[in-house]
This record gives C-alpha cells, structure tokens and sequence, in this order.
C-alpha cells in the first residue's frame, strides 16, 4: 500500500545507532523484510525517513535508523548519531561481540541527472529485496523510492540502502556491515 510521502528536507536527516529495540510507535512503516540465520535476527524496514534495521545478536538488540533529528527516539544508548551530510564512514564495537561498520553518502543532483537515476531505481526496485515507492505530492515531481538489498550469512549481514528525495534532487545511499 503506498502511502502520503512524508520524507524529510534532507538536512534534517540523521544517521544513528542505538543499542536497544525502538518502539514501532516511533515511526510509520511501509515495507518489511525479516532475516533469520544461526548467530541473529534482523528485521529490514522503510519508513517515511528511510530505513530501520533491527539487529538481535546474543540477546541483544541494536538498531540502526535513517531518520528526521526531529523524530523522537530514546536517548538512551545512543551509540552512533550523526547528521547526513556529504560522505562518511563510522564504525562501533559493541560489547556483545557485534562490529558494526556504515558508509553513508549525500548526493545532491541537478534534474536531469536525479530523473536518470530514479529512473534506474525504479527498475532496480522490482528485483531489490526490498522496495517502496511513495506517491508523488506533485505532478511535476516523482514520488520518493527507497530500496534495500541485503546479504546474509550466519556471520555478517550487508544492508545496501537507498533513498531518493524528488523534491529536492537528493539521494541518499548507506551500505552498513554487521559482524557477528
């Protein structure tokens, strides 16, 4: 079912970590994929932001969220926040044995461009894992389009996230590595 698109300005994206389960009440989901392999668990979610990956390895939870600063979420352990801005990388080690590493990159395109490559997403997004496209609040603009690819084994979890956001020429691609 698509929904309203609710996506954010881009400069109010927040990239974050946080060592404990969210509650769904927090955030609108539109999509869901569950992986289930010896060492974890993961549940993979779209939401109006962007994306929810929620990680249960050895009794316990991790979550990373792309997200609005603006979207309330717990304070507490917070292990990673950081605004979406340019190109980054980061990395945590977590006490439960889990290394975590995330790639996360803004790229900010004249229209031509952005259209050529929406276009290209909107194919990919039939064989992706996991896809959501939102309907358009204009005519004039294409309605925002997230996909997630994912790779999983008993020892690591590889999530490759895109998000596009039309009505401002943006896209947002993460790529975070779970290690167990």
């Amino acid at each position: 079912m698509n929904v309203r698109s609710a996506r954010p300005k881009v400069n109010d994206l927040i990239f974050r970590l946080i060592g404990r389960s969210i509650h769904p009440e927090l955030y609108t989901t539109c999509a869901t994929a569950e992986i289930t392999q010896k060492n974890f668990s993961a549940v993979l979610k779209v939401c109006e932001t962007g994306h929810i990956a929620c990680i249960q390895h050895n009794g316990k939870s991790v979550c990373e969220i792309l997200t609005s600063f603006q979207n309330p979420l717990p304070s507490q352990k917070r292990l990673l926040e950081k605004p979406v801005r340019g190109c980054r990388s980061d990395s945590v080690q977590l006490e439960s044995g889990l290394y975590y590493q995330v790639s996360y990159q803004l790229e900010e395109l004249d229209y031509t461009i952005f259209k050529n490559v929406h276009e290209e997403y909107l194919m990919d997004a039939q064989r992706a894992d996991l896809a959501y496209h939102f309907i358009s609040e204009s005519r004039l603009t294409p309605g925002a389009l997230s996909i997630i690819d994912f790779e999983a084994n008993q020892s690591s979890l590889l999530i490759h996230a895109f998000h596009t956001f039309p009505d401002e020429l943006a896209v947002v691609k993460t790529q975070s590595l779970f290690e167990f």
